[in-house]
C-alpha cells in the first residue's frame, strides 16, 4: 500500500453541512449530509467543482462539502469553513467505497507502526463518478501530529 507523508500544508475552503455521528455511521451520516448539500447546490444553481470532500473531525463530526468555483457563494442554509491540513499522509485508493473502511484500517496501523500520531481534520475526497465501482478514486488525506 502506497502513501506520502506530505510536510507542506494543504487547505480546503468547502461549503456544505455539518453533523454528529452515532455508531460509527459515517457511511449513511455522509450520504445524506452529501445529498441534502447538492439539493441545495443544484436549486441555487452555485457553481462548484463537482468533487466531494468527506471531512472526518473530533468526537465523531462530520462536515461534508464542496469547493465552489470562483466567485461563488455558499447558499444558506450551507456553511463555508476552511480546513486546513499542516502535515497529513495521502493515499489514492482505486476501488470500491465499501473497501474504504478495511483502507482506512490499514492505513492507521501502518502509521502506528512507524510511531506516528493522526490529527483530526482528516480527509476523503472523491473523484469524479465511473460506473465500474474497480475504477473509482477516493483521495484520503489523514491529519498528522507534526
Amino acid at each position: 500500500m502506497e502513501f506520502d507523508i506530505i510536510e507542506a500544508p494543504i487547505r480546503f475552503q468547502l461549503c456544505g453541512l455539518a453533523s454528529s455521528v452515532r455508531n460509527n455511521n459515517f457511511g449513511e451520516v455522509g450520504m445524506s449530509l452529501m445529498n441534502e448539500m447538492w439539493k441545495v447546490m443544484k436549486a441555487s444553481k452555485t457553481a462548484t467543482t463537482g468533487i466531494n470532500h468527506w471531512v472526518y473531525l473530533p468526537d465523531n463530526q462530520m462536515f461534508v462539502g464542496v469547493e465552489l468555483v470562483e466567485d461563488s457563494q455558499c447558499p444558506a442554509p450551507l456553511d463555508a469553513v476552511v480546513f486546513e491540513l499542516q502535515r497529513y499522509l495521502k493515499h489514492v485508493h482505486i476501488g470500491p467505497y465499501q473497501a474504504l473502511p478495511a483502507k482506512w484500517s490499514s492505513l492507521k496501523s501502518e502509521l502506528a507502526r512507524r510511531g506516528e500520531s493522526i490529527y483530526s481534520p482528516s480527509l476523503e475526497i472523491y473523484g469524479h463518478h465511473n460506473d465500474d465501482p474497480s475504477k473509482l478514486e477516493t483521495t484520503i488525506l489523514m491529519g498528522l501530529m507534526s
